[in-house]
């Protein structure tokens, strides 16, 4: 006996449904399913929650470091979808759109990774060569870097995390050759894998370098410099606040706070601010130094940085911004053994 179509509307939610010749047309997914993609998807709310109330972040350090994974929210609310797909039948297969919807959502976070506009066109001949690494405390190897930075000619090379390991640096006869000036300050040696002085910070340069500010009472130093390039003159913020996790989120607050403000001081200016933000772009501190400043992101896609020496990176906390003086001509990462970093190199054309 077949089910008029009128006895089909009418079947209660939960049941199958069949059509004229005997097949199953709707079938909601089972509370299993339901249950299950419930789950998978908690992970998915959570990462848009964080999202769209970003003082939320703030709470915790723990909050403050799963925030880093916002962009992953995506495979939570994807497979959310795939279960209720596979578990429905005919009509019954809508329910997926209600993690398809909060994909979407999320989805949204991804738009400044593909976004074209501070993009030079192609054939622009780049003015500004910016390299980037944290040493860890450092440990990583500056024979390796040497290399890479003879490799790269950047004008100018912001470290982080420099200590006396890496005095080397700016007493190697090659490294002078290369980069004969150099401003900042220098952590002690570290005695363990995690026990360093992570205050140090040095920007170096085959052009002079002219300190013109810097932040204080902050985790590390945050240096502002001006200098010359290729005729084009520019300041340039050396990064590098605290952490939300082996810190404290009131330290990690009022570190890019510092870095904001150090920032501000040259609006209107060509200005380049590079380092360890330690903030994804979906950070709240992150978010309010775009804000407040202006400058915009120079990275080109998905390009985790950290951690770079166990896994495969999964956040990006290294970064190189940039005013609307500049645009993007290409960036890349680079990697050096014993720091958990990548690093970056960016090339850039100020008008």
């Amino acid at each position: 006996m077949f089910i008029s179509s009128s006895t089909a509307a009418s079947a209660p939610l939960g049941l199958a449904q069949t059509d004229r010749l005997g097949q199953v047309s709707y079938r909601p997914p089972k509370p299993f399913a339901i249950v299950s993609a419930t789950v998978l998807g908690l992970p998915g709310i959570a990462m848009v929650v964080l999202y769209m109330f970003p003082d939320l972040q703030t709470t915790t350090r723990q909050v403050a470091m799963w925030s880093s994974f916002i962009p992953y929210g995506i495979a939570s609310w994807a497979a959310a979808a795939l279960v209720l797909a596979f578990a429905g039948r005919g009509g019954g297969r809508l329910f997926t759109l209600i993690p398809l919807t909060g994909l979407l959502v999320n989805a949204v976070v991804l738009v400044p990774y593909v976004d074209p506009t501070n993009t030079a066109p192609a054939g622009t001949q780049p003015t500004l060569r910016v390299m980037a690494l944290n040493l860890h405390y450092g440990q990583a190897d500056t024979a390796a870097l040497l290399a890479e930075a003879q490799r790269i000619q950047p004008d100018v090379l912001i470290l982080t995390e420099f200590t006396d390991q890496a005095q080397s640096v700016l007493t190697d006869p090659a490294w002078q050759q290369l980069l004969p000036y150099h401003l900042g300050t220098t952590g002690r040696a570290s005695r363990g894998r995690w026990d360093g002085d992570s205050a140090g910070t040095q920007v170096l340069s085959t052009t002079p370098l002219t300190e013109v500010g810097h932040t204080t009472g902050t985790g590390a130093t945050n240096l502002a410099v001006s200098l010359t390039v290729n005729g084009h003159a520019l300041t340039l913020i050396a990064a590098h606040p605290m952490n939300p996790v082996r810190g404290r989120v009131e330290g990690w607050l009022s570190d890019a706070e510092a870095v904001t403000q150090l920032a501000q001081r040259f609006e209107g200016q060509p200005l380049v601010l590079a380092g360890d933000l330690n903030s994804v772009p979906e950070h709240v501190t992150f978010r309010r130094l775009i804000s407040a400043t202006g400058l915009h992101q120079t990275e080109q896609g998905w390009q985790p940085t950290y951690p770079a020496d166990r896994m495969v990176p999964l956040i990006t906390i290294d970064h190189v911004l940039a005013s609307s003086d500049f645009r993007t001509v290409s960036v890349h990462r680079f990697r050096v053994a014993d720091t958990d970093h990548l690093g970056n190199v960016v090339e850039l054309a100020q008008s």
